[in-house]
């Protein structure tokens, strides 16, 4: 699907222009108030919600095609105009590939939220557990990379325990207020009442102290209205970066044109098995080949039998002629088409700024600071969208620190005084840790160092701390001699 508008060029005349995705299907949606959205009938809402559907969730449902191998460009019908040639769809999962591998680079490593007081950090943990919030994560940025936002929902289930689960970006979107500080006004989420039943839907509008709950079939119904104790609106959106763009978004086109040069290739070769057979001079038919489709028949007999009979043409002076047969097929140049391809794919990979690991200059025996420059971009990437990751993971344990409050599970909790420590994962060489780590004792702290250790070791150093100090009886320190019982060193052995 293209959008199609005019730009005025700098003559002044007015020329077409067509837009993959529309100019508002990124568009931020406002309302001075939860009251200015409900009013008269509904209608900003209903306009919203119309907008949304038809506006912003193709661009959406695009991109997760191109994360789940269903390429539009290729995919399309009647590309090739010969109906009796070959018609190949190769498609190439870029966007499945990148997104994965952000996903990996991001929160392979799950996320450390810390918090000083230990008996809220024993609440936070337990959540952790209970909701598995480091998949929940995982799958957030999973829906980033793929279409630049995420939604997860905080709610308080029926076993009476605070739940955070993650919201289908597809039907999902917040609408913030006009200030410049942009508060959450509501959290919208609408569905199918049926799977089958594209003409009636549910929408659940999540204000700072309502659930309202519509049917939606050309007019909006509200059905039902439920409180909710958070005092914000639970529903919090997540951004991949400012502009809300997908990593791989702006390069569909280049994603385009790999499928479709690896698919004229592949048509090519198919192609070259069906080439046609042109023939120099006479086929000795049979007395019985007295018709054209008897004719064919035959021939294609020969040719299966790989034999070709055939007689010279005689000119009016009884001179034979000569008789040849060979293919006719269309030329292929290879170094310059693999060339081509490759240059596309390069393209790829520096404007995803995703890494192409099958380099063959990658990895091999270059310097650690060779391989960082290869990931600089992607680096400035990551620490924009961790930042703003950070900023909704705050707003994320706000809302739960809300319920715990008033369910007696947390007291005097503070946001503030979370800390939030994102780990990338990388390979590790865990020989050069541990010569590095051996290399700092005596230069930093013992708890320096035993950090440094943490992805070797797989325990934080606080522990690893802990479990030194019950070791007994005391083991020699090499840095500073013998350790007596009572703590007292022992310099004679130098």
């Amino acid at each position: 699907m293209t959008y199609k508008e005019t730009f005025t060029d700098s003559s002044g005349n007015s020329k077409p222009l067509e837009l993959r995705f529309h100019r508002e299907s990124r568009m931020k949606y406002q309302a001075e108030s939860v009251e200015a959205l409900f009013a008269d009938n509904y209608k900003l809402l209903k306009t919203i919600l119309n907008h949304h559907e038809k506006v912003q969730r193709p661009r959406i449902q695009e991109l997760l095609d191109y994360a789940e191998g269903n390429n539009h460009t290729v995919s399309k019908a009647g590309r090739r105009r010969e109906e009796e040639m070959a018609d190949a769809r190769a498609i190439h999962n870029f966007g499945k590939a990148i997104a994965t591998f952000k996903q990996g680079y991001l929160v392979g490593n799950p996320i450390r939220v810390e918090y000083a007081d230990k008996a809220i950090q024993r609440v936070l943990d337990d959540l952790e557990q209970r909701d598995n919030l480091h998949q929940l994560n995982r799958s957030l940025v999973l829906d980033l990379s793929k279409t630049g936002r995420a939604y997860d929902l905080v709610y308080r289930a029926m076993d009476d325990t605070t739940r955070a689960v993650k919201l289908d970006p597809l039907d999902t979107f917040v609408i913030y207020d006009t200030t410049l500080e942009e508060h959450s006004v509501a959290g919208v989420r609408y569905y199918k009442q049926s799977q089958f039943d594209d003409k009636h839907k549910t929408v659940e509008v999540y204000t700072a102290g309502n659930i309202h709950k519509f049917n939606w079939s050309g007019d909006l119904e509200e059905i039902k209205v439920s409180p909710h104790i958070f005092g914000l609106v639970p529903i919090t959106e997540y951004l991949n970066n400012s502009n809300g763009l997908g990593d791989y978004e702006t390069e569909l086109s280049l994603i385009d044109l790999y499928d479709a040069s690896q698919s004229d290739t592949a048509n090519y070769m198919q192609d070259l098995s069906d080439a046609i057979l042109a023939i120099i001079g006479r086929v000795n038919f049979p007395a019985d080949c007295d018709t054209a489709q008897k004719q064919i028949e035959y021939m294609r007999k020969m040719r299966k039998a790989r034999l070709l009979n055939l007689e010279p043409p005689i000119d009016q002076e009884g001179r034979e002629g000569n008789v040849d047969a060979k293919y006719l097929y269309k030329q292929y140049d290879v170094n310059g088409t693999e060339a081509y391809k490759k240059r596309v794919v390069d393209d790829i990979h520096k404007f995803t700024m995703f890494p192409d690991l099958s380099d063959e200059n990658f990895g091999g025996t270059q310097s650690g600071i060779a391989l960082a420059w290869k990931t600089f971009a992607l680096d400035q990437a990551r620490v924009d969208m961790q930042a703003l990751f950070e900023k909704s993971l705050q707003r994320r344990y706000r809302l739960i620190a809300k319920v715990g409050m008033v369910a007696k599970e947390l007291t005097n909790f503070d946001v503030s005084k979370l800390s939030f420590t994102f780990t990338p994962n990388l390979p590790t060489n865990s020989a050069d840790i541990v010569t590095n780590a051996r290399n700092l004792f005596g230069l930093v702290s013992d708890k320096t160092v035993l950090g440094t250790l943490e992805p070797v070791t797989g325990v934080k150093k606080e522990e690893e701390i802990k479990r030194l100090e019950q070791e007994q009886p005391k083991q020699p320190d090499s840095r500073f001699g013998e350790v007596t019982e009572d703590g007292q060193e022992n310099n004679s052995a130098q």
